[in-house]
């Protein structure tokens, strides 16, 4: 009983500042992030219209997975409430992060209903559902013929957006207008849009940043960097045409920001000279793009197409060398080029010395065909300032980001010098291996390792193969698996140097959960093709790697069912019991025990 009071008064004590935030919400503002998460989620997650907020950020910031279990909650919330309004709200932007995914399947339920509630009776939906409406139209087969429809949509959406009174959101979907089309601007309506915004968003920073953004003919990085993740990526890509390479974490699984990265990469092969290597990332960019396109999306594949066929043209025919010289028998096709090390626009090393990198399993470093090697840190915040670098976009980051996230908390003073003793210890230990010493750089607040220095690490291999598997998996099993397999051996334990580093197991959970949903979605896929060897020997995998999953159990004991081998069903049963009675305290699932002994 005083549980349950001390519960009722907790919910008491933060009434007062649920009601106030719901008032922020229905006034057409978005909830400052900090101070939503600050009420407890137990109480938080009881308000669908919290809930609702929590969405909103998970769209324009990432997060994607975990905003999908949140716009399903607040669908459930509102159902029960009978808010038909707010219930296809929550059913667009369920559409629009199906469509942000590349999960067409999943999207059309959603995306029929809706277009049949916004040809019935418009007035009744939100601005995300002709959003919703307008992106869907820009995926599938032959997107481009829907083009057209797709800019109406995207221009309706900001009307209702408008009618509503957000002008946050009516900000966005122009964004998201712009970025979908840059012609977007040539609209006539576009200059009563811009100063709309302008007598709109006086009192709300973010969306004034936006009103900003689209009302500046020339952009810069400042106004692009000044929007949440998703759009300040997008908005550098499309607008300044400064597309990166990596990805920042939160949009891992966002399929259009994917397709620049994509063209980042195809760019900077093109550049090193692989142009063969650049035709065949082409291929898998164009694969991509059936599943969302865009006008900007269709113009970039162009360029990038000419520009390889401009770098097939031009490339010299190869001149055999004499038959006396050393190299007459030497793999000429796959010599390297050797230029001298000296320094690119941006001050960082170049030349033709390129690492392989391994974070998995132990750090390890070769060059060509070399052996590997094992750097030796005289401190250990060497080795964690090196993998951070490797897992962040470009290898580089703030300067401030660095210190915050591998020095921790502490005296400013202090923790400075210590970023500096560890950057000479860093690069000391690379030289030893072979590295030049300026491959490692600090300059402009900026702290990062070379590109140019690097062929390739294991762990952004991992994501790409998974990332790219990931997008193909509905509408071409058979490639996905593929690539999963390819991915699959990668996997280890990251920088096994660095246990306790707390801000690795973050990175360490998100590379576990890909390589488990890489052996369940294979383990589903030879099922279905009858390929029970296989099937078996990912299942096995799967709970090698999971020992506590006890759908992983229940799939193996399906397969052995199926198969008429019951003898061993029911011993991965009592191995399942066992592990939920010691480790876990609790019993399988009835479920799995009406398999054996229904």
């Amino acid at each position: 009983m005083n549980q349950e009071n001390k519960r009722a008064s907790q919910q008491d004590q933060w009434l007062g500042q649920i009601m106030k935030a719901e008032q922020t919400i229905l006034d057409g503002q978005m909830l400052p992030i900090a101070q939503l998460l600050a009420i407890p989620a137990d109480i938080r997650m009881k308000s669908p219209l919290l809930l609702r907020a929590e969405c909103e950020n998970g769209l324009l910031n990432g997060r994607l997975m975990e905003t999908k279990q949140r716009l399903e909650a607040a669908l459930r919330g509102f159902a029960a409430q009978a808010d038909d309004s707010a219930m296809l709200t929550m059913m667009a932007m369920l559409g629009l992060l199906h469509v942000q995914v590349g999960d067409r399947h999943e999207s059309r339920p959603f995306l029929s209903l809706l277009a049949q509630e916004w040809a019935r009776n418009p007035e009744s939906c939100s601005g995300f559902v002709p959003w919703a409406l307008a992106r869907a139209a820009a995926g599938g087969a032959e997107p481009a013929s829907r083009f057209g429809e797709a800019r109406s949509l995207l221009f309706a959406a900001a009307e209702r957006f408008r009618e509503e009174g957000r002008a946050l959101w009516a900000g966005f979907v122009l964004l998201d207008a712009l970025l979908f089309d840059c012609e977007a601007r040539s609209n006539p309506e576009w200059p009563f849009w811009m100063n709309w915004l302008k007598r709109h968003t006086a009192e709300q920073p973010l969306a004034a940043a936006v009103a900003r953004l689209l009302g500046s003919g020339t952009p810069d990085a400042g106004l692009c960097a000044g929007m949440p993740v998703r759009y300040a990526y997008l908005s550098r890509a499309v607008l300044l045409n400064r597309a990166e390479e990596r990805l920042p974490d939160e949009l891992a699984d966002d399929i259009e920001s994917g397709l620049y990265a994509a063209s980042a990469a195809i760019g900077r092969l093109l550049a090193e000279g692989r142009a063969d290597a650049a035709a065949s990332a082409l291929e898998v960019f164009d694969r991509q793009r059936r599943l969302l396109s865009t006008p900007e999306l269709e113009r970039l594949a162009g360029e990038l197409r000419e520009r390889l066929e401009a770098a097939a043209s031009a490339a010299p025919a190869a001149v055999p060398a004499p038959a006396s010289s050393p190299e007459a028998g030497a793999d000429r096709g796959n010599a390297p080029r050797q230029t001298p090390i000296g320094r690119d626009e941006g001050g960082e090393p170049q030349g033709a010395a390129k690492w392989t990198i391994k974070l998995f399993d132990g750090i390890g470093f070769s060059a060509g065909n070399g052996p590997m090697a094992e750097p030796v840190w005289k401190r250990r915040k060497a080795g964690e300032l090196f993998v951070y670098l490797l897992l962040q976009s470009g290898y580089k980051s703030n300067r401030e980001q660095v210190v915050e996230r591998v020095f921790g908390e502490g005296d400013a003073a202090k923790r400075s010098n210590q970023l500096y003793v560890t950057l000479h210890d860093l690069r000391s230990a690379l030289k030893e291996i072979g590295m030049q010493d300026d491959v490692v750089y600090a300059k402009r607040g900026v702290v990062g390792i070379a590109e140019n220095a690097v062929e390739a690490v294991d762990v952004e291999t991992f994501v790409t193969l998974s990332r790219v598997g990931d997008q193909l998996w509905m509408d071409d099993r058979e490639a996905a698996s593929r690539l999963y397999d390819k991915a699959l051996p990668l996997y280890g334990m990251l920088a096994t140097e660095l246990p306790h580093a707390d801000w690795l197991e973050r990175t360490r959970a998100q590379l576990l959960d890909r390589q488990t949903t890489m052996l369940k979605r294979l383990a589903a896929y030879y099922g279905e093709q009858g390929d029970e060897a296989r099937e078996e020997q990912r299942v096995s995998d799967w709970i090698a790697l999971r020992p506590n999953q006890e759908d992983a159990y229940e799939a193996m004991i399906r397969l052995c069912l199926r198969g008429g081998r019951r003898v061993e069903a029911v011993g991965w049963y009592r191995r399942l019991e066992r592990i939920c009675r010691e480790e876990l305290g609790t019993e399988p699932l009835m479920e799995v025990r009406r398999l054996l002994w229904s």
